[in-house]
């Protein structure tokens, strides 16, 4: 009997053609140092953004210090809007500074420093408006009233300020 069919024979892994199966090790460390390169940068965009919102929050809070300084002015009669902060009729302008004791704008200074830091601080300008001669607090016609309130932020100085006119 003649066999037609040509004889088979298996082949195992060992008999195969090295062909290859994987990666290098220079493919490996490619792709590595491109994996931590992506890392880091998404990590910079983390650390950058926890920032940004402190710096809101804490603008977020000087503001709503401000506002609250504002409406308490905004409270008094008129003539008491530069009296309450030791101005009288013939003054031309009046500054108060929370920082310093023995002025009713003091007791906002507290709240500041405890919202803001030590080196926060609150100013109230006071302005006259007005066309009389000579333009002081009692002849005004108006009075411009800015309140700024300056802080330090990751060593930097920063400060927001309100104004109202009141007749």
């Amino acid at each position: 009997m003649s066999d037609r069919h040509p004889t088979r024979t298996r082949m195992t892994q060992l008999d195969k053609p090295a062909t290859e199966g994987g990666f290098s090790l220079v493919e490996v460390t490619i792709a590595l140092g491109l994996l931590a390169t992506v890392l880091i940068s998404i990590a910079s965009l983390f650390i950058i953004g926890g920032k940004q919102v402190h710096q809101g929050k804490t603008t977020t809070s000087a503001t709503a210090l401000g506002q609250t300084i504002m409406e308490r002015i905004d409270q008094l009669p008129y003539v008491e809007t530069y009296g309450y902060f030791g101005g009288t009729d013939t003054s031309t302008t009046l500054t108060a500074v929370t920082t310093n004791a023995g002025n009713n704008a003091n007791q906002w200074q507290a709240e500041i420093q405890s919202r803001l830091g030590p080196n926060a601080s609150g100013t109230i300008f006071i302005t006259p408006l007005g066309s009389a001669s000579p333009l002081n607090m009692g002849s005004a016609s108006a009075l411009r009233v800015r309140v700024t309130v300056v802080w330090t932020e990751l060593g930097r100085p920063r400060s927001i300020s309100l104004q109202t006119i009141r007749f």
